[in-house]
């Protein structure tokens, strides 16, 4: 019901709150209207029945207009002027003030109040009024002009009846959807404000970090330079500073990358590749690279993923999050230490399991892991971290249909877990040297 109403009202996107008011009102009156047409002519009243099948039409007409060519505004104009029209002849084809005109001239303000804009006031609401009021002037100066059409009492009573419920229901629904249009407008109102509120708190801390922990390891890496450019230095401190030098510059590659995918991401340019990927495959390069960077701080990094695994992935994503969420438990792993990745398959799922013993997330920390944050964290090598890339990290997989949790114990280690789509239907052949050749009976 909510679909259809929707559709016949129209989309959010398409119509202003006015059109849908607009248009809601109309098929209100139209339903209305379509119930007192036989009822009028079943209590005697055939002309009136007639004229309110013309306004019917009427409605229709600038529901027509408003709705599917979006002519809101002349729709508007012929809705109100065929209504105070067909008013006036109601009021003289229904006994006058001896009818119920005078709460169907009150329902005909109520609608014109609900669907007219506001800088229209002026017009229509006084020309309801002073028709009405010349109206009554009219029958109490002319008593002969208006005759009674009731064939009798009890005919007379019934209207009387049938109209005040007529009437109340229409009301009842003409503000009954205004009041709930006005509450969703406000809870979307509220929610783009709280929306907005987290941009510029996310966007102050992005600059802060931007601030902060780029420009102090360009700094460093300009020092490192000028000594290696001025100073003689033996062979130990040359080495020394190249390692930090490469530390640095690659820490600092890093969060300028993720700050960079993150931007993107946020600004709605992230294209998003779903495919079928061979995990292993898919991750090979990246596991080289970070068993190599593990190696360099004497940690052992060890990874088992069958080859049968297939995921719904992107690629590029995919390798991000990955090497992300490693280099995180690298830097917060003792030398010494080990990182274990492995990945499972169950009902339909293939989950990722990053494993690592090192210091573990405080428990103070770890409910906002996944927002970014302005402090600035420090590995067991001294590596410095943004606090972005699991922020990056749960965006990309969420982008790509899964999810990401994690448990850690302080002092123990922490275990990360990501769960994608898995593709158990896909084939792989090599061309060797070439690159990998995919293909499936149904890629997902």
């Amino acid at each position: 019901m909510n679909v259809l109403w929707n559709k016949l009202i129209g989309d959010k996107p398409d119509f202003a709150l006015e059109g849908r008011i607009f248009h809601s009102v109309c098929i209100i009156v139209m339903f209305g209207l379509g119930l007192n047409i036989p009822f009028n002519y079943m209590i005697g009243l055939p002309k009136l029945a007639g004229l309110m099948f013309v306004v019917l039409l009427v409605v229709a007409v600038a529901y027509y207009i408003s709705r599917f060519h979006k002519m809101l505004s002349l729709a508007i104009v012929a809705f109100q002027v065929i209504n105070n029209l067909m008013l006036i002849a109601n009021y003289y084809d229904n006994s006058g003030l001896n009818g119920p005109t005078l709460a169907i001239f009150l329902l005909s303000f109520i609608i014109a109040v609900s669907i007219i804009p506001q800088k229209q006031y002026a017009i229509w609401l006084p020309l309801n009024i002073s028709v009405m009021l010349l109206l009554i002037y009219w029958e109490a100066t002319h008593p002969d002009w208006i005759r009674d059409t009731y064939p009798n009492k009890t005919n007379r009573f019934t209207d009387f009846a049938y109209s005040y419920i007529i009437i109340a229901a229409l009301i009842f629904f003409i503000i009954a959807f205004i009041r709930s249009a006005y509450h969703q407008e406000r809870r979307r109102a509220e929610h783009e404000a709280t929306e907005l509120a987290a941009s510029n708190e996310t966007k102050n801390k992005l600059l802060s970090i931007l601030a902060h922990d780029l420009k102090e390891p360009l700094a460093s890496v300009q020092g490192f330079l000028e000594l290696l450019t001025y100073y003689k230095l033996d062979e130990t401190e040359r080495r020394n500073i190249e390692n930090e030098l490469l530390n640095r510059t690659r820490d600092t590659s890093q969060m300028l990358g993720n700050v960079l995918s993150w931007t993107k991401s946020q600004m709605g340019g992230v294209q998003v590749q779903l495919m079928p990927l061979q995990l292993l495959r898919a991750l090979d390069g990246t596991l080289q690279l970070l068993k190599s960077i593990s190696a360099e701080k004497q940690i052992e990094l060890q990874y088992d993923i069958d080859e049968a695994i297939w995921v719904t992935a992107d690629a590029d994503m995919l390798q991000l999050v990955v090497r992300n969420v490693v280099m995180n438990a690298i830097k917060f792993t003792f030398p010494g230490g080990k990182v274990t990745i492995s990945a499972t398959t169950s009902d339909g799922k293939c989950t990722i399991a990053i494993a690592d013993n090192g210091i573990g997330i405080p428990a103070e920390k770890q409910a906002k892991l996944f927002s970014i944050s302005e402090q600035v964290t420090y590995g067991t090598g001294k590596e410095k971290g943004a606090g972005l890339g699991l922020v990056l990290c749960k965006n990309f997989v969420e982008l790509q249909g899964g999810n990401i949790w994690f448990k850690s114990e302080p002092g123990l280690g922490s275990t990360f877990f990501i769960c994608l789509n898995y593709s158990p239907q896909a084939t792989i052949t090599y061309n060797s040297p070439g690159p990998m050749v995919q293909s499936a009976a149904k890629p997902i």
